[in-house]
C-alpha cells in the first residue's frame, strides 16, 4: 500500500525530456523519397506486366497535365518532408520527349522541398536514350541513370522480346562514358529460357569490364497475361530452367561481382563502395522511411498509411481531374504491421537490428516473431548473432520466402498487386492460340 497519496498534477507524459538536438527536434523535416511513373514505351517487351502503354498514339499531353496536377495537389500536405532522392521509372522515361521530363522535374522542385544534393534517377533504354536526351537530363537535375540493358547477348534479347540489340547497348555506353556520368546503374537479367551458365558468365564479364557503379540483377519470370507467356503456351520458347540451374546462376553472378569489388547489399543489388541506391535505403533498409509516388500504378507509404493509384491510365487521369489525386486503394498501417514491415522489407536487404527494433517499438522482436525466427534459424535461413539478424547464403536465395514468414495474418496469401492492367491485345491472344493449336 502507498505510504501517502501522490498529489502531483500529471498534465503530460512521457516526462523524460532532454535538451533539444537533431535527434529529438519535433519540427525537424522528415527525410523521404519520391517516385514518378511514366508509363510510355517505344515497344512493349514480351515479359512486361507493368501498367504501361505504347508511345505511338498515346495521349502524353493529357497524362503530363494530370501528373502536374497530382504533384500540386500534395504541395501543402508535404511541407514537413525533405526529399533526399527521387526516381523516374515506368515504362521508359527516355521514350518521351526530354521536355516532358524537364517539365515534371521543374514542377516537383516548385512544389516539394528537394534537397540540393538529392540523388535523382531516371530509367533509360538503349533505343530511346539519345546523346541529346542524356545531356538534357544532366541540365535538368538528374544525377543518376538506370540503364535497362538486360543482356549483351542478341539471342537472349530476342528470346525476351527486347527491341534493342548489343550494338544499341554499346552505343549508349559510349554516350555515358563521353558525358562522364559518375553515378549510374545497369539492369541485367538471368534465368532466360534456354540461357546457359556460359551465357550468364559472358554478360557478367562484360559488366565488370564497363564497371558501372551499381548493378541490379533480376531473375526473369514468365508471368500470365504477357506475350512471353503466350509464346510459351504456343511452344515458341525454349524450356524453362531448373531451380538448380537458377541457383547456380545466382551463385555465379554473386561470386563474380564480389570478386570484382561489388558488395551484394540487397536481394538483387550490387554496388561499388559508396554507390548504394539512396532510394533503396529509404524504401527497404530497416527502419524504412517514407516515400510518395506520382502517376498511374504508383504507390506510397506516408503518414502511417500505404496507398496506390489507379493502374489503368484512363482511370488514373479521370481520378486526378475529378479529385486532384489518383488514389484507388489505401490502408492505415497498424502498429503490428509496422513491426512486420520492419522485417519484411528490411530482410530484403539482408539484415535488421534487434536493438533498433526495440528502440522504435518498445518490445523485443521475439515477442511477436519468436516462432518465425526460431524456424528460420533452424533451417539455416537466418543467423542470429548478438544484435543483428542476418540472412545466410541460403536465406539470400530464398529471400522472398523468408520475408513472407513475417507477414501478419491479414496480409498472408494476398497478391502484391491487387490491380492489373494487361498489355496484351486480343489479336495477340488469338495469334498465339492459333499457333498453339497447330502443335
Amino acid at each position: 500500500m502507498y505510504e501517502k497519496r501522490d498529489n502531483e498534477f500529471i498534465a503530460w507524459y512521457p516526462n523524460s525530456l532532454a535538451a533539444i538536438s537533431d535527434s529529438n527536434d519535433p519540427w525537424k523535416q522528415k527525410e523521404a523519397a519520391f517516385y514518378v511513373h511514366i508509363p510510355f514505351c517505344s515497344a512493349i517487351c514480351d515479359y512486361c506486366g507493368f501498367s504501361i502503354e505504347k508511345l505511338k498514339g498515346a495521349n502524353t499531353g493529357s497524362y503530363l497535365d494530370c501528373l502536374l496536377r497530382e504533384i500540386a495537389y500534395y504541395r501543402d500536405k508535404l511541407t514537413n518532408y525533405q526529399f533526399i532522392c527521387g526516381h523516374f521509372g515506368g515504362g521508359t522515361p527516355s521514350a518521351v520527349d526530354s521536355e516532358f521530363v524537364a517539365e515534371v522535374m521543374r514542377h516537383l522542385r516548385a512544389n516539394l522541398l528537394i534537397e540540393s544534393a538529392a540523388e535523382v534517377t531516371i530509367e533509360v533504354n538503349p533505343i530511346s536514350a539519345t546523346e541529346a536526351k542524356l545531356e538534357s537530363y544532366l541540365r535538368d537535375g538528374f544525377n543518376r541513370l538506370s540503364v535497362g540493358i538486360q543482356s549483351f547477348n542478341d539471342p537472349q534479347l530476342k528470346v525476351m522480346g527486347r527491341p534493342h540489340r548489343q550494338s544499341d547497348v554499346e552505343s549508349l555506353l559510349s554516350i555515358i562514358a563521353k558525358q562522364k556520368w559518375i553515378n549510374w546503374s545497369v539492369d541485367i537479367m538471368f534465368g532466360i529460357p534456354g540461357q546457359t551458365l556460359k551465357d550468364v558468365e559472358g554478360d557478367i564479364r562484360r559488366l565488370i569490364e564497363i564497371a558501372p557503379p551499381h548493378i541490379s540483377c533480376f531473375r526473369l519470370e514468365v508471368i500470365p497475361f504477357t506475350v512471353l507467356k503466350l509464346r510459351e503456351f504456343a511452344g515458341l520458347l525454349p524450356q524453362r530452367l531448373s531451380e538448380q540451374t537458377l541457383l547456380e546462376m545466382q551463385e555465379l553472378i554473386t561470386c563474380m561481382l564480389e570478386s570484382a569489388g561489388y558488395r551484394h547489399y540487397g536481394a538483387f543489388n550490387y554496388a561499388l563502395p559508396g554507390f548504394e541506391s539512396v532510394h533503396n535505403k529509404i524504401a527497404f533498409t530497416a527502419p524504412q522511411g517514407e516515400y510518395i509516388g506520382f502517376g498511374n500504378s504508383a504507390y506510397s507509404y506516408i503518414n502511417d498509411a500505404i496507398y496506390c493509384n489507379h493502374a489503368d491510365i484512363d482511370a488514373y487521369t479521370s481520378a486526378v481531374v475529378s479529385a486532384g489525386n489518383g488514389i484507388v486503394l489505401s490502408k492505415a498501417v497498424s502498429s503490428r504491421e509496422k513491426m512486420s514491415r520492419y522485417f519484411v522489407l528490411g530482410l530484403k536487404f539482408f539484415e535488421v537490428s534487434r536493438s533498433r527494433f526495440i528502440d522504435i517499438f518498445g518490445i523485443d522482436p521475439a515477442y511477436h516473431f519468436g516462432d518465425a525466427l526460431t524456424k528460420l534459424a533452424s533451417e539455416d535461413l537466418i543467423d542470429i548473432q548478438g544484435d543483428i539478424y542476418t540472412l545466410t547464403k541460403k536465406g539470400k536465395y530464398y529471400v522472398n520466402n523468408v520475408c513472407k514468414e513475417f507477414y501478419t495474418d491479414e496480409n498472408k496469401n494476398r497478391s502484391q498487386f491487387p490491380q492489373f492492367a494487361p498489355t496484351i491485345t486480343r489479336k495477340q491472344v488469338e495469334k498465339y492460340a492459333s499457333l498453339a493449336s497447330q502443335k
